[in-house]
């Protein structure tokens, strides 16, 4: 699934070879900025067919912090 983030990070930013891991920061040296992220979360619902509500969103700082939301809310 981290694999899977990385692509979608690499693919809305334009920035490769990423290695992410599950303890990642996302704001940390990638620059996200606020229409960054809202693509990057709509690009994640639409891989996972999930919604992410904004109180999750808000509280997202690492990869990790979506991969537990995804095993939590995808089947």
């Amino acid at each position: 699934m981290v694999k899977r983030i990385e692509k979608i990070f690499s693919d809305v930013t334009g920035l490769k070879n990423l290695n992410f891991t599950e303890k990642t920061r996302i704001n940390k040296g990638f620059n996200v900025s606020s229409l960054t992220m809202i693509q990057l979360v709509c690009a994640i619902e639409d891989e996972f067919d999930v919604e992410i509500p904004n109180s999750v969103v808000k509280k997202i700082k690492t990869v990790g912090d979506i991969v537990k939301f995804l095993e939590d809310n995808i089947d």
